[in-house]
């Protein structure tokens, strides 16, 4: 559908849309919508010119499965506990997920890829439909896939799950470009999954909620070489700042796990070491950011056709359409691979919503927004009871007045087992942080509450330094805005831990 079919929101609202969501995993806002000159994503692009783009989206924990029970069920981390592993929400009184909250007003509900982060358990049997990621490969290569689910099983075999051993003889590459058909790969095939869901669902007799979760840029960065040709390796940019900041706290710093899982195909690997000796060598960099833009363009394709189909279908004047990153990805940032961090390039993610009768084409937002805000916006766009425990606020009056005052901060966490400087005991600290419109303040805290042991400070003023060069946390001409931020800090979801 063309941008100027959107370009204003003057037709009445439906009183009960459709919805698609489509969720994206390890999405940075690096998108030709969000500024970038040279990532290629005409698909999305073309989508956010006929709805509104959220500039400033915060996830509220930047790990798959905390980031994704958020989502679903618009409770907090400081609230539900939640850091890896199953979901724990159930013990929070009210609590009313995604599912549920669709189904009891009427929808059909269905659940297609990666929306909860693994298959099955209470999440995702909230939905009427649960469609497994079983078509399609994980590599094009047949000998990296059988490579792949061999590791796995040996993996399994010992107890373990991925990401928890990193030096088992034999793993799969960090990237793979193979001449395959899209649909030989898991999102090629789940593209399809949604198209065939489309045509299905036109016909129902209810409203539907359709979530598709694509599972590309995570890592390993795979796609058919088809996307790898898209890009000079040669001429891609390097992280404009690949440095620790100065005076950060050694708690800040992921390991860089997930990188340390796979083989580097010939390419020198990403030393293991302290925060200084993690540097990836400059060939390889280049090499494993191709990888991952190439994923990039790969996803973007497959959403491109979704969306066609929603338009074939006769359903997208009455259906909400939702582009969501569960969090950011570093590559190279901060001298930091992967996510696991409170940085910004971990936190920040993508956010656009296309709502008929709502949003207005090529409508730009600066409201700070964050991912417990997305199941309560939807529920007031489909004329769904608010939710009876909730710590997300709608965000519909920023779609319908996208320069309006909004919220003035944002909250998110990221725990650590950090061991003190004795392996044999570790203990849980989690780093709390408030981002404002200029600032980012994180207090590293032993436990869930504010008043535990203070580890660590962390400030960043991204209006005097916005690539995350210094900790200003210590630093005098400071201490006013560290002390407004720490009085923030105590207003959010971190009052639920006294």
């Amino acid at each position: 559908m063309l941008a100027g079919a959107w370009s204003a929101a003057s037709a009445a609202a439906p009183a009960r849309p459709n919805v698609l969501f489509i969720a994206v995993d390890d999405l940075r806002p690096e998108l030709g919508c969000y500024g970038s000159p040279f990532i290629k994503t005409p698909n999305i692009d073309r989508f956010a010119r006929t709805a509104e783009v959220f500039e400033r989206h915060y996830t509220q924990f930047a790990v798959c499965i905390p980031s994704r029970v958020a989502l679903l069920t618009s409770l907090s981390p400081e609230r539900t506990h939640q850091t890896y592993g199953p979901p724990v929400w159930e013990k929070v009184p009210g609590a009313q997920p995604w599912g549920r909250t669709f189904k009891a007003a009427g929808y059909t509900t269905v659940s297609l890829g990666k929306i909860w982060h693994v298959e099955g358990g209470t999440l995702s049997d909230t939905f009427d439909v649960l469609q497994k990621s079983d078509r399609g490969r994980g590599y094009g290569d047949p000998a990296n896939d059988a490579k792949l689910k061999a590791w796995q099983q040996a993996k399994r075999a010992r107890g373990g799950n991925r990401g928890d051993d990193y030096d088992l003889p034999g793993g799969a590459p960090i990237a793979e470009g193979v001449d395959q058909p899209d649909n030989a790969y898991i999102d090629g095939a789940l593209a399809d999954d949604a198209i065939a869901q489309l045509a299905r669902l036109k016909s129902g007799d209810q409203p539907f909620m359709l979530a598709v979760g694509f599972h590309k840029p995570h890592i390993p960065f795979v796609a058919p070489k088809r996307y790898w040709d898209l890009y000079d390796e040669a001429a891609l940019p390097l992280a404009a700042n690949p440095r620790a900041p100065r005076d950060v706290p050694a708690i800040a710093w992921s390991k860089n796990p997930n990188f340390h899982n796979y083989d580097y195909d010939g390419h020198a690997p990403l030393p293991k070491g302290d925060w200084d000796a993690q540097q990836m060598p400059e060939a390889t960099a280049r090499w494993v950011r191709h990888g991952y833009f190439a994923c990039v363009s790969f996803v973007d394709a497959q959403i491109g056709r979704v969306l066609d189909a929603l338009e074939r279908e006769g359903l997208a004047e009455n259906t909400i359409v939702v582009l969501w990153g569960d969090h950011g990805f570093h590559l190279g940032d901060l001298n930091l691979w992967g996510k696991q961090t409170n940085f910004e390039e971990a936190a920040h993610s993508p956010l656009i919503v296309r709502a008929p009768g709502v949003t207005r084409a090529g409508a730009r937002s600066s409201a700070l927004v964050e991912t417990v805000d997305v199941l309560p916006t939807l529920a007031e766009l489909c004329g769904i009871a608010p939710l009876p425990v909730t710590d997300g606020t709608s965000f519909a009056p920023v779609l319908r007045e996208p320069g309006r005052p909004w919220k003035d901060a944002v909250f998110h966490v990221f725990d650590r087992r950090w061991t003190f400087g004795d392996e044999a005991r570790k203990e849980l600290v989690i780093g709390h942080a408030v981002r404002t419109a200029d600032c980012r303040l994180i207090e590293w805290r032993r436990g869930w509450s504010l008043a535990g042991e203070r580890v660590a400070v962390e400030l960043y003023d991204y209006a005097v330094d916005p690539l995350e060069t210094r900790n200003f946390a210590d630093d005098a001409a400071h201490a006013a805005v560290r002390a407004q931020l720490e009085a923030k800090l105590r207003t959010g979801p971190a009052r639920l831990n006294p």
